[in-house]
This record gives C-alpha cells, structure tokens and sequence, in this order.
C-alpha cells in the first residue's frame, strides 16, 4: 500500500502527510510499543477530493462572521454537506476498501480519526506547543459499510465550528488546511486511562494516571467516573484517589449507533480500577515513551478484557512557560529564613541577579549578548511571597540552563533545591533553542572548552578571590559610615558590589562541583556497596580542613575553656546577666588578655549571628553581649577544642574502615572513590568559607543602610531609622542620587510595616506553581497533624547517632536563653547563625534541609544527631516533649513518659 494517497503504518512516518497524530503511532509502533494497526488517507487524498469544492469552502470561510456563532455553525454545516455530496470516484473507493479488506479482513470493525494539518507543523493538531489547535472528529465501531461516509465526515471536521472558531480567534489561515484520516482497527478496551508523565500544572515530573472501566472515550470525554493514580517515580510511592464508577462507555451492538452507557458491576464501582503491578506498568511505559520523543507526554490506552495493554494515542503536554511559576523556599529560607523585609528582599535579589551573571560567564564564556538576552530571567530568580523569600524555580532553572551541556546536572542540582519530583522546564540551552545544527555544536564545543579551563584555574581563580576580599574587607573595616556624606557611602557600597559581580560566581562554580561531586559519589556508592549511602557519607565527609566557620566556632569554644580556667570569670558568667558581664568586659573589669580574645572575636566574627542576612536582624558585633550568652552556654559544658577536631577524626576513620569493609576485595574501586571525596571535602569546605563571607558582605550591607537610614531619619523622610528597612535597595539609593519618584517615603514604610506584621499571620506553603499572575495564584495552607502513627516522625537523616532529650521549639533563636545537651534542637530551618545554639544542643531536627544543607553538615562535623526534612515538625512535636532522634534512619519518635 505504497502511493502518495494511502499509506500503511510502517509508511506513516511524514507528519505532514498524515498528520502528527498517526506519524507519532507509527514512530512508537516502530519502538515495539503495543499500537493497533492502522493505515492513512493522507493529506494528498484529502487536497484531491477536496479540489472541486475547494473555492466554495474559501468563499464560505472568507466571508464568515466570526463574531456571531450562528453563522460560524451555518458556515461549518455547509461545509459538512460539501464534503459529503463531493464526488469521491469509483478508484478511490476501491482502493480504500482493498486496504481495509487487506489490513483488517472484510468482518472487521475500526476506528476512523482525522488529524488535522496546518499550514505548518506549529499550526497541526497535536503540535508540542498547542496539541489540542485541532478539534476533529473520530468514529468508533465502524464497520466496512460505513467507513466511506465517516471518512467524508472527518475531512468536513477540519472545518466543525468548534474548529473554525478556535482558529479565526487564534487569527490563523484557514487556506492550506488539510486533513489526514486514519484508519485503525478497534479495540474493546474494558479498562482506559490517560497518562500524563509530567504534572501538567505543576511541570512536576509525577506520572498521573486517570483510569476508568469502558473504552478510552468515556475516561477522555469525562462521561464516567474515574480513578486517579500519582505515581511517584523517585521511590515508586503510589498515592490514589478512588472515585465512584457507577457507569461505562461501551460499544453499541447496532452498526453506526451511539455509544452505550452501562453500568459497572457493583463490586467493581469503588474498587481500584487499576492494580498497583498496572500503575507500576504503567508508569515505566509512560517514560519510555516520552523518552522516545524527548518532551512530557499525554498518553491514551487500554486494557482489553484479557489484560492486553494497547496505545491509542500520544501527544505532548503543552505548558505555556510565560504563565508557569514554580516556586519554592526550601533551600532558600536556609539563608532568608522566615519574615523578612523589602530591603532584605531587595539585597537577596541583587545578590543573585550579579552572582549568577558571573557565574554564567565564567562557568562557560557565555557572551554578553546571551546573557542580556536571559536578563529577566537574571533578575527574577527570587520571589517575594507574602513577606518570605522564595526561590523561582523557573528562573533559577532557566538562568542554569543557558549552559549547553548543564542538561545532565540539573537532576543534581533538583536534589540540592530539596525538590519532591524532577521538574520540566525548557532550558534555553536545550539544542532545540539553537537554529541549526552547527551553532549548537560551537556552543556546545564552547561550554565544554570554557568548563575544562575553569576547572583546570579554579584553585587559583579562588585563592584570588579569597585575597580580592580580605583585602577589600580591610579597607571597609576602616570606614565609619556614619561619618560619610550619603553620595560618599554609596559610591562605596557599589564599588564593593561591583567587585561582587566580577569575583563571587565562583562560589557558585564550586555549588556545582558540590552537586556534581556528591550526586556522583551516591550513585557510586550506591551501585557498589548496595546500600543507602546517606549514613556512610555522614562520616567520609568528616575530617576536613577546618573552614571559616570551623574557626568562629572554635574561637568561641576558646573563649569558654578561658572561663572554665579562671575561677573569677567562671562564677561571673555563672552568675550574672549576659548584658552585665558585657558591661564588666567593655569597663575593663576582667583579665585584660580575656577582653582582648573576647575583642578579637567580635572584630573578625562579628558579622556572624543569627540570621546574619537579614539587613533587620542585629549581629554579633552590634550586641556582642549575645556573644556572652553563647560562651556562657558552652562554659556549662566540657565542650573543647581538643574533643571537637578528635571527634570529627574519629567519625572519619570509622566511616572510612566501614568502606574498605563493604569494597573488599575491590581495591580500583576504593581507589576512584578516595580522590573524589576527598575533592567533595574540599569543595565542601571552600562553600563554607564563601559563605562566612557572605556574612561580611551582607554585615557591611547592614552598616551603609543603617547610616543612610539615620541621615533619612534626621531629615524627617523616614519616622525613624530602622524603618529604613522597609524600603527596597533602589528606593533608599534612588532618594539620594535623585531618581526617586516619590518623597513620601515615611508613609511607605508605615504602610509597610503593617504589612510585615500582617505577612506573620500567612503561611504560604513550601512549593506550590502558579499559573498567570502570581499575586493571585498564592495558595493557603493550614497546618494539621498528619494521619498514621502520632508519634514517630520521618526525615533524612543526615548526621548518625542516637539521642534522647526534651523536645526545644526555638521560632526565634535571639529570644532563647541557653540549651544543653539534654536538649533537642527544634525549628523550621537553620542558618549559620545558628551554629553556637546548634553545638550547645544534643540533637537537630529541622523541618527543612537535605544532606548538602548548612544545618546537616554542621551536625556531621561536630558529631551532633541530625534529621532534616521533618514536615511540620515545630507544630506537632509538643515543646518539652521527649524525644528519640535517630540521626541514621532519619527518625524522630515522642517517648512515652
């Protein structure tokens, strides 16, 4: 059956002469994927019979009002009978009933479809970027003596009113539509669904299923009820919604018929529609199948009444990106935790926007053209949601994927987000971004030549950096901001931010050796020893070289044991109020070696505190008598020095013999494994000092918007000067250097301010997607207690040990005294600030974080159990509460009194 008129399915592989609906059919029934037989009019068939009536259908779309659908449905009926009147010639006839009788046998009964092709492929049905542009016809339980009258049917549907108006409203040509027909033998499916295998609200990559009893249609057209399955491809997790199922679509016993409506069996209406074996089936069809064709796929199917699965259809899910939000706080709210402020915001946003541009040029040479033409993308990064920063997955994504050969990293760099389910976004890198073949191999060849000399230089290009800011840091130590002229100050501001955006992309080029080196070690890990390799990579990370934030911490432990030593400062800070023994420091009244070591701390940690990036929170060096509750805290204890390096060594070498236990006998293997974590401990550490060195940047932030709020203040543009916080960045620069457009920035704060405290009563969830505006699109949640048992909780553990203790919910770290070691550690999240409460406590439990997070590397280096990742932990643990943490399985458990 080989002519330009009629093809079989091994020759329906031209879209444009089938349409796409049958050219993806052959392409899976080419990949052995189960799809009935089938053969096609084709395209050309249709412009031959079409010709005589041809200028009466231009005429009659030409003329139509498209504003009035009466005369849009007297315009599609005419049409309709056109086609049906048209001569089709004896030839035509037989050789259409030839291929039916050859294909199928005469006593056969098919499925007659149209696929409907536009002047191009973007404007045909089932196109990736708009598959529903079509709304054709299908016929089902045809029999051979009226397949030439539902032929003729699908040919008028090309013009049905549904699909005139669709396309006059789109302002699309209806001159060059064509329309294709398939001719595919039926099959009495008993059970139907639709696959989806990507959210298609969400781009989650969850597969969803919605199956119901009868053929395909009832579950399509929704004319039944139905189940829906969720089907969790990372860990195969099955979550159902069972619907009741009164009713299904069946084949009516009289030829050409409407179709019947029965009822199910009672026994079968609210049971499962599907086994978890078909979900699981399922599921792994559905990605071969969109692997097949590169993009998510929306998949239609059946079962038969002997179980044979059989595909019907497969068309892209179409997302309109432009629309589409993703957002997230999980890892974000690690660094912006909680409430925050529009000049915190505002910082964040410009800190990444710079950070990310130098990052992109550096990782891969990108030029200054791709990187402007991505530029909204740079600067939409972070969302502001209801007072909270918020990671927009969809422009981190984007901004990630400019790269070229980013594509295999980004399942790592999903992990570090703490991302549920992969997500699909079209990265701008992709080969199908680029017009041809060879530009996307010069960008490729590009990405990969500029990638291998980062990494060759990277050691070097860091030592400069680390030098470019101690230097740059000693000479903002030597300012006094509120002493400069405000035009003085902000000149310095952008010099030192400038800086930013030349230096601190390498930060994030080490983010991602972090992600590559560790997504490589698992995997390894993984494969070789057959077990999770969470808990064993808790000890192999240990033993590094100690960081900047290593040595904050030990500074402080210093400062304790000097008052465990000193019989005088022991019983002060025994016995006395934080804010008094700061007063006796400051007067001179201690040891003066003591004042110095306490001074000393402060002037090169003292832009360390809790929520050390929120412009609004105070850190250590503006009330230095937090850090005396700090070293009051481990003064209570035995902590040392000494114990802390010991132990970390200590949780190394039994990690480490358990690795040449499991890889006995496999000493290649040992050997690739040893250069690669000891590159990941390195990495690892070289984060940590970057971001001690955030802390600084945002401390010496904090100073200049503290002195230019004091200069608004005075001036009596603001009420006071900490309500500078409640303008932006640009506002506060744009007032003094005469672009702001407003002098009324006192009541904006105002405004603001109860703005803030109104954000304290929201909670918008942790990730959620927002289709068109987002303002409108926030969902609310209420948090409940989860069913199951009440008592344990489930996390990722993330630093091994077991502890008992009393359950501490610490909402806000500055309004806590002390901890101890009976203590477990509760909050949402953590941030470096944190690390003195964290040390001081027996235990960590958090409600967000992932094995990579500052809260779980913080608990592997000091030996403290940790579980991240608990949901709604602050909420459902009652403070007091005792508690089990176990740091390997990731289990949190409420001990009976």
């Amino acid at each position: 059956m080989s002519s330009s008129l009629l093809v079989s399915m091994t020759e329906a592989g031209d879209p444009g002469q089938v349409g796409q609906k049958f050219a993806r059919q052959q392409r899976l029934a080419q990949q052995g994927f189960p799809v009935p037989e089938f053969f096609c009019l084709t395209t050309g068939m249709f412009q031959q019979v079409s010709w005589p009536i041809l200028p009466t259908i231009e005429q009659l779309t030409a003329t139509v009002d498209r504003t009035s659908q009466q005369d849009v449905r007297r315009v599609a009926g005419d049409i309709e009978r056109l086609f049906l009147e048209v001569p089709l010639g004896t030839g035509r006839e037989a050789s259409i009933l030839e291929a039916f009788d050859r294909t199928f046998g005469a006593e056969a009964t098919v499925a007659v479809r149209a696929s409907v092709v536009g002047r191009s492929l973007a404007e045909s049905e089932d196109s990736e970027i708009d598959p529903f542009a079509g709304v054709s016809s299908t016929f089902l339980y045809v029999k051979r003596g009226l397949l030439l009258d539902r032929i003729r049917r699908c040919w008028a549907s090309g013009f049905t009113p549904e699909g005139l108006i669709y396309r006059l409203a789109q302002g699309r040509d209806l001159r060059g539509l064509t329309v294709a027909v398939g001719v595919q033998r039926m099959i009495p499916g008993r059970r139907s669904f639709v696959a989806f295998t990507c959210d298609p609200k969400t781009t989650e990559r969850k597969t969803l299923i919605v199956a119901g009893h009868g053929i395909g249609e009832g579950v399509v057209q929704e004319k039944v009820g139905v189940d829906h399955y969720f089907l969790h491809p990372q860990t195969g997790r099955i979550d159902r919604e069972i619907g009741h199922k009164a009713e299904m679509l069946c084949e009516n016993p009289v030829p050409g018929g409407e179709l019947l409506c029965l009822p199910v069996p009672e026994s079968q209406q609210d049971a499962p529609c599907l086994s978890d074996a078909e979900i699981q089936r399922l599921g792994a069809l559905a990605r071969d199948i969109e692997r097949t064709f590169g993009v998510p796929q929306d998949i239609e199917g059946t079962f038969t009444e002997d179980g044979t699965l059989h595909v019907l259809q497969s068309r892209p899910i179409a997302f309109d990106f432009r629309k589409i939000r993703v957002w997230s706080c999980a890892n974000v709210s690690e660094s912006f935790p909680g409430v925050t402020t529009p000049l915190t915001y505002s910082l964040a946003s410009h800190f990444y926007e710079v950070i990310f541009y130098d990052f992109q040029r550096r990782l891969w040479g990108a030029d200054a053209r791709t990187l402007h033409d991505h530029g909204s993308a740079f600067q939409n990064m972070l969302g502001f949601i209801d007072g909270r920063v918020y990671h927009s997955l969809s422009d981190l994504m984007h901004v990630n994927g400019i790269n070229p050969i980013a594509a295999p990293f980004m399942r790592d760099l999903e992990d570090v987000l703490q991302l549920d389910a992969s997500l699909f976004i079209r990265l701008p890198g992709h080969r199908d971004s680029f017009p041809d073949t060879a530009r996307y191999a010069f960008a490729v060849g590009r990405a990969v030549a500029g990638a291998l000399n980062t990494t060759a230089w990277f050691q070097h290009d860091f030592g400069a950096y680390e030098q470019w800011w101690k230097r740059t840091l000693a000479g903002l130590r030597a300012l006094a901001p509120e002493h400069e002229d405000p035009l003085v100050l902000i000149h310095h501001f952008r010099r030192v931010w400038t800086g930013v955006g030349n230096w601190w992309g390498l930060t994030l080029i080490n983010h991602w050796y972090i992600n590559t080196y560790y997504g490589l070690a698992r995997r390894l890990l993984l494969k070789w020893t057959g077990e999770d390799p969470s808990a064993l990579l808790v000890g192999l990370l240990c033993g590094a070289r100690p960081d900047a934030s290593t040595h904050a911490l030990l500074s402080a432990v210093a400062l304790a044991e000097a008052v465990r030593a000193d019989r005088t400062l022991s019983k002060l800070f025994a016995k006395d109020e934080a804010e008094v023994v700061w007063q006796k420091i400051d007067a001179g009244e201690v040891p003066a070696a003591f004042a110095q070591a306490f001074r000393e701390h402060l002037h090169e940690y003292g832009d360390r505190g809790v929520q050390e990036l929120n412009v609004e929170r105070p850190n250590l060096r503006e009330t230095p008598w937090e850090l005396v509750r700090i070293v009051q805290s481990y003064a209570r204890t035995s902590v040392t020095r000494e114990e802390l390096r010991t132990s970390d060594k200590a949780r190394r070498t039994e990690a480490e013999a358990r690795l040449r236990q499991l890889l006995k006998g496999q000493p290649l293997r040992r050997f690739a494994l040893e250069p690669l974590l000891e590159r990941l401990r390195t990495v690892i550490g070289l984060r940590e000092d970057s971001r001690f060195w955030r802390g600084q940047l945002f401390g010496f932030s904090k100073r200049v918007f503290s002195a230019l709020g004091q200069r608004m203040a005075e001036r009596g543009v603001l009420d006071a000067p900490l309500d500078v916080h409640c303008l932006t960045m640009r506002e506060v620069l744009d007032h003094f250097e005469g672009r702001g457009v407003t002098r009324r920035l006192g009541e904006l704060a105002r405004l603001r301010r109860q703005e803030h405290l109104d954000n304290q009563e929201r909670q918008p969830p942790r990730d959620f997607t927002t289709v068109g505006s987002v303002v409108d699109g926030i969902p609310r949640v209420v948090e409940t207690v989860s069913g199951g048992d009440a008592s344990l909780f489930k996390g990722i553990g993330s630093s091994a040990g077991i502890v008992e203790g009393f359950a501490r919910i610490v909402k806000d770290p500055g309004a806590v005294g002390t901890l101890g070691k009976e203590d477990i550690l509760i909050a949402k999240e953590t941030d470096p600030g944190w690390l003195f409460l964290m040390l001081a406590s027996g235990g960590i439990v958090v409600e967000r974080g992932s094995m990579l997070s500052h809260t779980a590397i913080a608990g592997r280096k000091f030996g403290i159990p940790t579980v991240v990742g608990v949901a709604h932990a602050t909420s459902r643990i009652p403070d007091g509460a005792r508690v089990r943490v176990d740091g390997t399985t990731g289990t949190v458990t409420l001990v009976a009194a």
